[in-house]
Formats: structure tokens, sequence, C-alpha cells
């Protein structure tokens, strides 16, 4: 028999062995949230630089279509790095899918890997041997004794054992009443 200690020690082994794939995803997760946070904090640069230089450009009653120009050209400018990032996002999410797909690989080798091993040592146990005779009859006289007092249970009188079986018996609805209309 092991002592408590042992068991706790036990107990918290095999629960850092359960935490170990939470903790595997997290790290993956800590990762993909860092990589994501960089490229909006790069959009997020890029608004910022297009907002700036579109107040920046002077509003000259006299070259009206030269600000425009100018205007039209910054925002195409603005659209292609958008676009880029966009496309940038893409291939960032292609890359996390793939390293959750590799994560989860790897965590199903080293999962198979470790109970391949306890599948061989219970397989080389010899079988656990039978209750000996002696509790084998006392369990089996034990069960039937208790099903006994539940089942011999019966209602003390006719009306208590309506009460009781009045919420099991579904209440019927009254008939309904026809009318002349429906009768016809």
């Amino acid at each position: 028999m092991k002592t408590v200690n042992e068991q706790i020690a036990e107990m918290q082994k095999k629960t850092l062995e359960s935490l170990e794939p939470m903790q595997n995803m997290n790290n993956l997760a800590a990762q993909a949230f860092e990589r994501i946070a960089r490229k909006n904090y790069d959009l997020m640069g890029d608004l910022v630089d297009y907002a700036v230089s579109q107040v920046k450009v002077p509003a000259n009653p006299n070259n009206i279509q030269e600000v425009y120009e100018q205007k039209v050209a910054e925002t195409k400018a603005f659209a292609d790095k958008v676009n880029e990032r966009a496309k940038e996002y893409v291939a960032l999410a292609g890359e996390l899918g793939e390293m959750a797909q590799s994560k989860a690989a790897e965590a199903a080798k080293e999962a198979s890997a470790k109970s391949a091993p306890a599948k061989k040592a219970a397989a080389s146990k010899p079988a656990a041997a039978p209750a000996p005779a002696k509790e084998a009859p006392a369990k089996a006289a034990s069960a039937p004794a208790a099903a006994k007092p539940a089942a011999a249970k019966k209602p003390a009188s006719k009306a208590t054992a309506s009460k009781q079986a009045a919420p099991a018996v579904a209440k019927k609805k009254p008939a309904a009443k026809k009318t002349a209309a429906k009768a016809k």
C-alpha cells in the first residue's frame, strides 16, 4: 500500500502529464497572438501614416486638381499597402495552421509513445487473481438484501398510494364539446 505522500506525488505527476498538451497549445497560442498583434501593429502604423499624409496635403483653393491628384495617389498607395498586408495575413494564417497541425501531430506521437510502454507493461503483468471465495458470496448476498427493502416498501394506505402515483399519471383533459358547426 502506498503512503499518502506517494499518492500525492503520483497524483501531481499525473496532473502535470495531463496538463502538458494544454501547455503546448498555450505556447502555440501565445506565439500566434504575438505574430498577429505585430501584423495588426504594422497595419495600424500604415493607417496612421496615411491619415497624417492626408492631413498634411495643403487644401489650396487655387490648385484643387493638384490636391485631388495627390490625395488619389496617396490613397492608391495606401490601398496597395493594405492589399499587401491582407496577403501577409493570409500567409500568416496558413503558417499558424501548419504550426498547430505539426504540434498536434507531435503531441499525438508523444502520447502514443508514452502509452505503448504502458500497454506492453500491462500485457506482461499476470492477470489479476479472482477475489477470494469468501468475499464473493458475501458481496452477492449483500446486494440482493439491499435491493429487497426498497422493493418491500408498500404504501401504508390507499390514500397515500394515490398521492404517490398521482405525479406519474398524466392528467387527462376533458373532452372538447362539439359545437353545432363541427357536428355538421
